[in-house]
């Protein structure tokens, strides 16, 4: 009942303060690290911070890697406007309560003709948007309920003839209780310096090259088992989300699962514009190998970018991790 108690609080907190931080909309550089690579994730509209067990919380939260073992995953993005993003990450253990890792995130935005006030069928030149970051990953097991970790990313933006490089941090924690596999998260991500576009070859050397931050989150949030029986079981989330480049938002999600096999998702966004629609997924997983493999899927409309898809593909060794605690 508590936790339905804060959801009810938060969703009030939502519609009455709906656009709180709106003014900061566009302050931030390199949005694709805003871009969630989980199906799993996306599939509960992001209410991901403290549900841990898979090497995808390399980004998602580091604190909870500990929940993962040895694993491996992989995932692509058909974005907006025909981009393409890529994510990749692994984690093993070490030392027993140690955790290492290393992630890494692609978006290209394949040829793009060049185009001037004077041929705007285009110049027959092509230009390439690309962006990256890579890093390692650390996670740390204090106890059996509390762990936290952090990870340091190399960041490069590439614009045509302009570049930028930078770095930026993640830092979280995982707190998990015995009642009803309550758990309660929170991390900071993209907190590093301004990024500023510069040119490879000294042209455009007098245009005004401002820097401007990383899209930094602060976000936190609960998970429950708020039902199971026998081969079912039942996972609620939420988490609240305070960006530095947008107003502040909710997000309420929640996973069937049968018999560990068959995993149904949905989730919902309130306070975020433009997608009221709810988000959906789907997972699958079965024995391979000494672990376990997953395939997941998952549906977002963000309004009139229209309806975005993901899939990942996962493998995880049984007798690696902890995320069954």
């Amino acid at each position: 009942m508590r936790v339905w108690g804060i959801a009810g609080v938060g969703i009030i907190w939502a519609q009455l303060l709906p656009n709180l931080g709106g003014q900061r909309v566009g302050i931030s550089a390199l949005t694709f690290l805003k871009v969630d690579p989980s199906p799993r994730s996306v599939g509960m509209a992001g209410a991901s911070v403290a549900m841990a067990g898979d090497p995808f919380y390399a980004y998602l939260n580091p604190g909870a890697l500990t929940r993962s073992g040895a694993s491996i995953g992989f995932s692509h993005t058909f974005w907006v406007a025909g981009l393409d993003y890529s994510y990749a990450a692994f984690s093993l253990p070490w030392r027993v309560s140690h955790r290492i890792g290393w992630q890494a995130q692609f978006l290209n935005s394949g040829p793009m003709e060049r185009r001037t006030e004077y041929q705007s069928q285009g110049t027959g030149e092509y230009f390439y948007a690309t962006y990256w970051a890579t890093g390692p990953v650390y996670a740390y097991e204090f106890s059996d309920r509390f762990s936290a970790g952090g990870s340091f990313k190399l960041v490069r933006e590439a614009l045509d003839v302009f570049q930028a490089t930078t770095w930026v941090v993640d830092v979280g924690f995982l707190y998990w209780t015995d009642v009803r596999d309550f758990r309660f998260g929170v991390v900071v991500q993209n907190f590093g310096p301004n990024s500023r576009l510069r040119t490879r070859d000294g042209r455009y050397r007098d245009l005004p090259m401002d820097g401007y931050p990383p899209p930094t989150l602060f976000a936190l949030g609960a998970a429950i088992r708020a039902w199971s029986n026998d081969h079912h079981k039942v996972e609620a989330a939420l988490q609240l989300n305070h960006p530095n480049d947008n107003a502040e938002n909710l997000r309420l999600g929640i996973e069937y699962q049968y018999a560990s096999i068959l995993f149904l998702r949905l989730g919902q966004k309130i306070g975020v514009q433009e997608q009221y629609v709810p988000t959906a997924g789907v997972g699958l997983m079965r024995g391979w190998g000494r672990g376990r493999i997953r395939v997941d899927y998952a549906a977002e409309w963000i309004g009139r970018l229209g309806l975005q898809h993901r899939i990942s593909i996962l493998w995880q060794r049984e007798d690696s991790g902890s995320s069954s605690r």
